[in-house]
């Protein structure tokens, strides 16, 4: 039985604290300000026609001087606000729903148009009543027409402008948990590194090479201090050729621990070695494997790691938990999704079965560039 699943995405409240929302509120909101800045325009051009036109004045202070035109004025705007928020709520909930899906939207808000000169008309006999005055239906039809289809229109760009204010804020929110999580991960990768047990074990094991075998013991102390090397470095993309490399040093330091009983086959080719991937994203996948499994004369514990036809790098290992151990559970393989999503919004790929276990990490043929003054290394560092 073999199980495939796409590690999850992280779960980030990028609008939790947000100052804009597409909801009730920012609809009611939006609505009113539209309604009131309708109004205004209005009122600069009755100023305007007052002192220019000639007789307007005389119509200007006809039509105030109607009561009825007060109680006419307020259902216009109760007409106007309402017919925004429903314009804004139904476009909030297909952005919602269909914004992963870049053309949808636009021919959803496309086929709404029908229904708005349904329900102008509809308007227009309703408020025609209070509203004509002097106009004839049809001419009272054609005015509420086009004003609705302003009104309609208008709501469409507004609701663009507020998907693409929480579209921004979003990357902005993500853009802070990525420097976060880098800086995570580089102390975590440091901290792992020299943590006690890992240094006990490289120590030791160069203890006994030393009066033994003096050129793999001074092998052995360059691949540690290339491992230490690449750890310190400031980066947070790397090419294919130095994720390998760092992850070569870093095998030779386990095959030098755990003998033949560990076998690690590399089989990517030159020509994708300069495309871009995570720092210690292969060399993760190799510790979780060692970790989680047994490694023994018995269980000798064999790893692939080689390109796949879909341009990802696939590690592979022969299924032999440790006691307690859930295969793909671990908070390296959480990190290192979060890390893929939040960087290049891709899913690493992890399959397994009852013998095998493969994790599959997406390579990045154009990735962004890094920030001034990343990977370089400081002559204390290279020293």
């Amino acid at each position: 039985m073999i199980m495939i699943r796409k590690a999850k995405k992280p779960a980030y409240p990028a609008q939790k604290d947000s100052f804009i929302r597409m909801d009730g509120r920012t609809a009611f909101l939006a609505a009113l300000f539209i309604t009131v800045f309708f109004l205004f325009i209005q009122l600069l051009v009755l100023i305007y026609s007052f002192y220019v036109v000639e007789n307007m004045g005389r119509i200007i202070s006809g039509m105030f001087s109607r009561s009825e035109y007060y109680v006419e004025l307020i259902l216009a705007f109760v007409e106007n606000v309402t017919l925004l928020y429903l314009f804004f709520r139904i476009e909030f909930r297909i952005l919602a729903r269909f914004a992963p899906e870049a053309r949808q939207p636009w021919l959803l808000f496309s086929a709404m148009l029908p229904a708005v000169c349904i329900l102008s008309a509809i308007l227009s006999q309703v408020t025609g009543i209070w509203f004509k005055d002097e106009l004839t239906a049809y001419q009272y039809s054609i005015i509420q027409f086009i004003k609705d289809l302003i009104l309609y229109f208008t709501s469409v760009l507004v609701t663009s402008l507020i998907y693409l204010i929480i579209k921004n804020q979003e990357r902005i929110e993500e853009n802070k948990n990525l420097i976060i999580e880098n800086f995570r991960n580089r102390y975590d990768a440091l901290r792992n590194q020299t943590d006690p047990h890992f240094l006990f074990n490289s120590l030791n094991s160069l203890s006994g090479l030393i009066g033994y075998d003096d050129d793999r013991a001074h092998e052995y102390l360059e691949q540690l201090s290339s491992v230490f090397r690449y750890t310190m470095r400031e980066h947070s993309v790397a090419t294919l050729a130095e994720e390998l490399e760092f992850a070569a040093s870093y095998i030779y330091l386990m095959k030098i621990r755990y003998g033949d009983v560990l076998t690690v086959d590399v089989r990517v080719p030159d020509s994708v070695r300069e495309y871009s991937i995570l720092p210690f994203a292969i060399q993760t996948l190799v510790e979780n494997a060692v970790k989680h499994n047994i490694v023994s004369r018995h269980k000798p514990l064999r790893l692939v790691i080689r390109l796949t036809d879909d341009e990802t790098i696939a590690v592979e290992n022969n299924l032999q938990p440790r006691h307690g151990v859930t295969p793909g559970g671990g908070l390296g393989l959480s990190n290192l999704s979060e890390r893929y999503w939040l960087m290049f919004r891709k899913n690493i790929r992890i399959e397994a079965s009852e013998s095998r276990f493969r994790v599959e990490i997406p390579l990045i043929r154009h990735a962004p560039p890094p920030p001034a003054g990343d990977g370089r290394e400081t002559k204390q560092q290279k020293n």
